[in-house]
């Protein structure tokens, strides 16, 4: 009997199926990087393997490639995992889809006979300046680097080939012998999708990754072989459903695993309101004691109410520690700093943390401690836009074009 098992952390679901007692198996189909198939849920899905006391693992893979960060991340759990792993290519091992089967011997890896492998140089869409895109293409450099190795070990090329052959800006497609013959594979198998219509390596190279994606799943999806049948007792015992036994139907049990879940997610909601509640509560107190200290009167072209809603603003961004250090920074009375050379050591007055270091709130800082406040203020109608200019400016020399 067939099991599905779902693992659930927050919404975040990966799904493997239960082959035997030491043996798994786990669909890798479709975006590395996406909300089922990243680096997070791929390396908790195998430590609970591990856990649970499996040894052997086979991917099922029909992949159009996706992130190299994310990839890099499944590449290492792989390669770390105590547990026998193996790939199954059964439609599609496209990008990082293809470079995903370096992190294992070529003899772990299995490709349908109708199946297709792709590879091509790292690509990237960026916006912004010059520096921008320099970043970015010093970016994709790196990548090169770190792949063009690996792949030459793998393929028998020395690395100038290996960057004349497949790293020149276009895609490059291996049927099934081609992926053998490199070494990306270690042997053919019978397809598992053998009613699809056999592709020409000439209309394939004519095509993009996600239509010969779509192509494969669709024969993929109506292969009968691939029904599945829930083990109700192990899947009410694994997830205490109540209500239910192994004798009732699938839609019963699957509404006691919705309501479970639903039970989850409302607590998880109440605790993070709770939460909320509580830090808008130390914020107010941070606040009201601020203002008995009267360290928000006496800033040039503001009101005290003013004054105030910014430092509302700020601990409600970077937290009620973060707001009390800039506080710190105000003496009182008329003689204060204004909120700039609070929050910007180096345009005025540092910050004194509570152990009594002086903290340093520059560009520096809040890339490495609190960057979604530094993104914030970048828009133009932010209140702390002027703070984000100021940074800038320290930083590089000259306000933002």
């Amino acid at each position: 009997m067939i099991v599905y098992v779902c693992r659930v952390l927050k919404q975040k679901v990966m799904v493997y199926k239960k082959v035997s007692k030491s043996k798994a198996q786990c669909r890798l189909y479709g975006n590395i990087g996406t909300w089922m198939t990243n680096g997070e849920t791929f390396t908790q899905m195998l430590e609970e393997l591990s856990s649970a006391g499996f040894t052997e693992l086979e991917f099922r893979e029909h992949c159009y490639g996706g992130s190299v960060f994310e990839g890099n991340v499944m590449m290492n759990a792989v390669e770390s995992s105590d547990i026998d792993i193996s790939v199954l290519i059964e439609g599609l091992a496209a990008s990082f889809g293809l470079l995903f089967l370096l992190s294992l011997p070529k003899e772990k890896v299995s490709i349908c006979e109708n199946a297709f492998g792709m590879i091509h140089r790292p690509s990237s869409v960026t916006a912004g300046d010059a520096d921008d895109m320099l970043s970015s293409a010093n970016l994709m450099q790196s990548m090169e680097k770190n792949m063009i190795p690996k792949i030459s070990e793998r393929s028998g090329l020395t690395e100038d080939e290996v960057k004349a052959k497949w790293f020149d800006g276009k895609d490059h497609w291996l049927n099934a012998e081609e992926m053998v013959q490199y070494g990306f594979a270690g042997k053919k198998v019978k397809p598992v999708a053998a009613s699809i219509k056999s592709l020409d390596k000439q209309i394939v190279e004519q095509s993009t990754p996600e239509t010969i994606y779509a192509r494969f799943a669709a024969a993929l999806n109506t292969n009968p072989k691939n029904k599945k049948t829930m083990d109700l007792t192990l899947l009410i015992a694994t997830f205490s459903l109540e209500g239910v036994t192994a004798e009732s139907t699938d839609a019963a049990v699957l509404a006691a695993l919705q309501a479970k879940f639903k039970k989850i997610s409302d607590k998880v909601d109440q605790l993070e309101s709770d939460i909320s509640a509580k830090a808008k509560d130390a914020i107010t107190a941070v606040l009201d004691q601020a203002d008995a200290d009267k360290k928000f009167e006496g800033i040039t072209g503001m009101t005290k109410e003013q004054v105030r809603a910014k430092y509302l603003d700020l601990g409600e961004k970077a937290g009620v520690e973060m707001l009390k250090m800039v506080l710190a920074g105000l003496k009182g009375g008329t003689s204060k700093p204004t909120i700039m050379q609070a929050v910007i050591p180096g345009v005025g007055t540092s910050v004194t943390g509570a152990n009594g270091a002086t903290v340093v709130q520059n560009w520096e800082w809040y890339q490495k401690n609190n960057p979604a406040a530094l993104e914030a203020m970048k828009v133009e109608n932010h209140p702390d836009h002027e703070t984000f200019k100021e940074l800038y400016k320290a930083e590089y020399g000259s306000y933002p074009g």
